[in-house]
């Protein structure tokens, strides 16, 4: 298969799994609960979301095709499954925070994602540093993310 194809279904298998889990972000949070919850004095409005995660998820799959091409180096396969573990605990805040209201758990599953997401970009930089280059501005995100949660948790 043609490695610009790949590329291209690592990004829309991404932003396909983003969009549903946005699902639980727009029917059942924003415009609703959310709005009257205690939330950071550095949250950023509601429409810089999208934008942002849409970009970090690009980036986000741009760096899983760049390991799944590198694939035969040795650390691939330790970097690859810490990358699944990663996405999958992203995948699973949101239904957490917004669908379930769980602030605390969300709190603390964001926590694992901080770890997973830098184990991910240690595992990664040993099979292609790009890679674990374009991981850096998601754990960023991250962490602002966990501040953010952190906030809504201990105030609510």
């Amino acid at each position: 298969m043609n490695k610009w194809v790949q590329l291209a279904i690592f990004i829309i298998v991404l932003q396909i799994l983003a969009f549903l889990t946005s699902y639980f972000v727009t029917e059942n949070a924003v415009g609703s609960w959310y709005q009257d919850i205690v939330k950071s004095p550095l949250n950023p409005p509601d429409w810089v979301f999208a934008p942002v995660w849409a970009t970090l998820y690009t980036m986000i799959a741009i760096s899983g095709w760049i390991l799944w091409r590198n694939r035969l180096h040795p650390d691939a396969k330790t970097a690859l499954v810490f990358f699944i573990a990663q996405l999958a605990g992203n995948y699973i805040w949101s239904p957490v925070f917004f669908g379930l209201g769980a602030f605390h758990a969300a709190f603390w599953l964001i926590i694992w994602i901080d770890a997973a997401i830098l184990a991910t970009i240690l595992a990664t930089q040993r099979a292609s540093k790009p890679a674990a280059y374009l991981l850096v501005p998601y754990l960023l995100w991250g962490l602002f993310a966990t501040h953010l949660t952190y906030f809504v948790a201990f105030n609510n």
